[in-house]
């Protein structure tokens, strides 16, 4: 039984962020990083070896964003059906979520006009919904 609205309304804009980051986002990287050369550094081969470093990199980065929007999504979630109780977590899901939307901001600023494409903004839209809306949550809490 729902038992805090607010909190589901974060879960689903935390949940179309894992969608837009780990899927269509993945998409978009892979297709930029394909038409780059990447030469591995001295350092990084003697770390990790020579070939594919830079996409591991890559792709584990891009992908530990990802499971952090889907645990918070996950948290979200059981709290709006009243099985998980923190309002101290519900604030911490909240400002993971306006530091993230800090450090899109900071590269975007670099591309102001990329930053007005669609899928960025529908993303700035969703981060800002899931903190927002993680804040109000813990008031209900």
């Amino acid at each position: 039984m729902l038992s805090n609205p607010a909190a589901l309304i974060a879960a689903l804009a935390a949940s179309v962020a894992v969608y837009a980051h780990g899927v269509v986002g993945q998409r978009w990287l892979t297709a930029q990083l394909r038409s780059v050369e990447m030469r591995p550094t001295p350092l990084s081969t003697r770390l990790f070896g020579e070939g594919d470093v830079t996409w591991r990199v890559f792709g584990v980065t891009w992908h530990i964003v990802t499971t952090v929007f889907a645990a918070s999504a996950l948290a979200l979630y059981l709290t709006a059906f009243g099985a998980l109780e923190s309002r101290d977590l519900l604030r911490f899901i909240a400002l993971l979520h306006v530091a993230f939307l800090g450090v899109g901001l900071a590269y975007g600023d670099k591309r102001p006009a990329a930053m007005r494409q669609p899928i960025p903004m529908v993303f700035a839209t969703v981060i800002i919904a899931a903190a927002a809306f993680s804040w109000v949550a813990s008031g209900s809490v």
